[in-house]
């Protein structure tokens, strides 16, 4: 009997043990503590978001999480807000899910919009969404983006250095301040150049585009350029040879240009009107040449099978000069093809200013007239051309006397 009512003494202190600890339990979870709930639906979550983090409006804690849910599209969080600062909370409030610090968990900020015009204050199962404007995306995506950085930065060597920092920053402030104010003149200076330099930065792009083309040339010039000084190393003697070849020859120079240098400057000085001379009729010398040209093309055709071909026109001869006529340089017509590189045959005499005032071709005889040689004139010329030829008088062939009978006469004869 006594044994029983020590087993059921036994039975009651544990079962009181248990409701106090589950009592002492829903005091924890805020079982008895009256709340609003309301959900928040969210994209993603991140990391080190658990059951029981805070929820703060302005940076006041106004409730915390009790549930977080998720089904692979989104997640779903259960809010309990204290009912006291549920009436401050408009209906179109946002979260954002941001950390408490670099290192530590995140909780719920609650973002009323600015100049929020919602009739009624937040209800218990209202449904909020997660902040989607830029801001909030930037600062959440900023957050999710520096925790890896801060995981791979181990946060006790981060507090040493940034200890050493301090330590190292202690008692120079001042010389840190005047270097930051010649920084801000260094700026103000720079800053009108700002445009300058942005184009510069801008050219600089394009001709860095030209180099990364041109780069496999230059690779190539520049193995080039080994082998050259390989090959100069190699060749130094000679080099050093060819180098005191040229001094002395420098030397001799020198010494030319020292007792001949007057007579260069005379020189130069005296052939200046003849240069010029050439100078004024430079625009007659390609006619010339063209000229010249058709004029071995003409001979060759003259002279071909080893036969003569001509055509032989006589001209009146040159009159007189008169009493008063002295020749002189008086023409200053300048330079004048006078129809080269093919003239008229035969050409017009031209007016010249030479001392003269005989006529132009008005003398010429009319193209085509053939001169017959008499038997008389045959044998005086053949007799005269014979000793030149080394033939017989009888053997000299009839194209001597009609070339040289009007030479005998005085007459001119042109070859075409």
């Amino acid at each position: 009997m006594r044994v029983l009512r020590l087993r059921l003494y036994g039975i009651a202190f544990l079962t009181v043990l248990a409701l106090l600890l589950s009592l002492a339990v829903a005091v924890y979870q805020q079982a008895f503590t009256p709340v609003v709930h309301v959900t928040l639906e969210a994209g993603s979550l991140g990391n080190q978001l658990d059951p029981r983090a805070d929820v703060k409006l302005r940076g006041l804690l106004v409730g915390e999480v009790r549930s977080v849910r998720a089904d692979g599209e989104k997640a779903t969080l259960d809010l309990a807000l204290k009912p006291e600062h549920v009436a401050s909370i408009p209906s179109d409030v946002h979260a954002r899910l941001l950390p408490k610090t670099l290192f530590g968990e995140k909780y719920v900020d609650l973002v009323a919009p600015r100049g929020s015009s919602a009739a009624r204050s937040l209800r218990a199962g209202d449904v909020i969404t997660q902040d989607r404007t830029r801001v909030g995306m930037e600062v959440q995506q900023l957050m999710n983006d520096l925790l890896p950085l801060l995981r791979t930065v181990e946060p006790g060597e981060l507090n040493s250095t940034l200890s050493a920092f301090a330590t190292a920053l202690e008692g120079r402030g001042d010389r840190i301040g005047d270097n930051l104010t010649r920084v801000e003149d260094y700026l103000r200076r720079l800053n009108p150049h700002l445009p300058s330099l942005k184009e510069d930065i801008a050219r600089f792009a394009d001709v860095a585009e030209v180099y990364g083309d041109a780069a496999p040339d230059l690779m190539r010039i520049l193995r080039n350029t080994v082998t050259t000084s390989r090959t100069l190393v190699e060749k130094k003697d000679r080099l050093a040879a060819a180098l005191r070849t040229t001094a002395t020859m420098a030397g001799t120079t020198e010494d030319f240009l020292s007792e001949n240098g007057g007579r260069l400057i005379t020189l130069g000085r005296v052939s200046r009107p003849t240069l010029a001379l050439f100078a004024r009729y430079s625009p007659e010398y390609p006619c010339l040449l063209d000229g010249l040209v058709r004029q071995e093309e003409a001979s060759e055709e003259a002279f071909r099978g080893g036969r003569m071909r001509i055509t032989l026109e006589v001209v009146r001869a040159q009159r007189a000069y008169e009493p008063g006529e002295e020749p002189r340089y008086g023409e200053r017509s300048g330079p004048d093809c006078r129809g080269l590189p093919g003239p008229p045959v035969p050409g017009p005499k031209p007016k010249l200013n030479d001392g003269t005032s005989s006529g132009g071709s008005d003398d010429a005889l009319p193209g085509g007239t053939h001169v017959s040689a008499t038997e008389a004139e045959q044998r005086a010329v053949g007799s005269l051309v014979a000793p030149v030829l080394g033939v017989p008088a009888d053997e000299v062939p009839p194209v001597t006397t009609l070339l040289f009978g009007p030479l005998a006469r005085g007459t001119a004869v042109s070859i075409a």
